[in-house]
């Protein structure tokens, strides 16, 4: 188990973030037995945009983003290195890929960058979120993984197929053996050197974890009928959207539901292929085809050309 030693002042940061994490929006993960509604599963056929309260509510947005990805607990073994290649290689794609074209319109530029990956020890298969914030803060300390100074950094971080997270103040119990309500989320804490560090958790989503949440359940957001590289760049695309059009929970969301990009096309895969690599991904909520074409496209893939930022001036981290 990683032993930390908290400071006085260590002590202070962790208490200020959790108590921050509690009011934020878009950090009760992407839902796991719930199906979009029927209009959205449709492509839209209900009317003109069904979705007019989702909009710019002044916060920051990450621009151009930088992406580290760090593989939490034990990948030691042949088979799980395997995955770590296929998945540093997938950030690479994903990120230089046209997907960014639908993340334009929110203000997050077009195309950003896959900067590395470190693994991290943890022997601990149950983690609250003040857990996390330890085990990245003493990452950064260390210099393991970069500190946040660039603000447009992004962390994915991948857990290892043992460890889920049960965390009753988010309200998010990720690949446990009970009350499990998500497949990954995202969310966001203040470094000890007073950098924001946005971070999104994708579980191992294996076939034991898809069973435990939904069984064999046809309103499950992922199917046993996908291999587990599938489910997880699925949620890794869903939670990296919002991580960089809404980080802190003030920017792009539904005022009237709280819902994000990610969260209203949850459970829609799609493909991007980028040099005759194709992975799969989560189909995006897009606010200006929905606006463009009265509703009857909502749910897109990425198109050729980036969409123009539907507002001037979005702030930045």
């Amino acid at each position: 188990m990683l032993e930390v030693i908290m400071s006085k002042s260590a002590s202070k940061f962790i208490a200020r973030a959790v108590s921050k994490i509690k009011a934020r929006r878009g950090v009760a993960g992407e839902r796991a037995k719930i199906r979009p509604p029927a209009d959205v599963e449709t492509a839209g056929h209900a009317g003109a945009n069904p979705h007019p309260k989702f909009l710019y509510h002044g916060g920051a947005v990450v621009l151009d983003p930088q992406v580290f990805a760090i593989y939490l607990g034990d990948w030691t073994n042949p088979t799980n290195q395997a995955r770590v290649k296929r998945l540093d290689q997938y950030l690479t794609d994903l990120v230089a890929s046209r997907y960014m074209n639908i993340l334009s319109q929110y203000g997050c530029g077009t195309r950003g960058k896959f900067i590395g990956s470190a693994f991290v020890n943890n022997a601990n298969h149950v983690l609250h979120e003040s857990d996390i914030h330890l085990i990245l803060q003493s990452a950064f300390n260390s210099g393991s993984v970069p500190e946040p100074i660039n603000h447009n950094n992004t962390y994915i971080v991948f857990l290892d197929d043992l460890t889920g997270v049960k965390d009753r103040g988010l309200g998010v119990v990720v690949c446990e053996p009970k009350s499990d309500n998500a497949f990954g989320y995202h969310n966001v804490f203040t470094t000890a050197a007073n950098n924001p560090c946005n971070y999104a958790i994708i579980p191992g989503l294996s076939d034991t974890c898809l069973g435990e949440t939904c069984g064999a359940s046809s309103t499950c957001s992922l199917q046993v009928s996908q291999t587990q590289e599938q489910r997880q760049t699925q949620v890794a695309s869903h939670e990296f959207a919002e991580m960089i059009s809404n980080p802190n929970g003030d920017a792009w969301f539904d005022g009237s539901s709280g819902d994000e990009d990610g969260d209203i096309c949850n459970g829609l895969p799609g493909t991007i292929t980028v040099a005759r690599r194709t992975w799969t991904v989560q189909r995006m909520y897009s606010k200006a085809d929905d606006v463009r074409s009265n509703g009857t496209s909502i749910c897109v893939l990425p198109p050729a050309k980036p969409i123009a930022s539907l507002v001037p001036n979005v702030a930045r981290l």
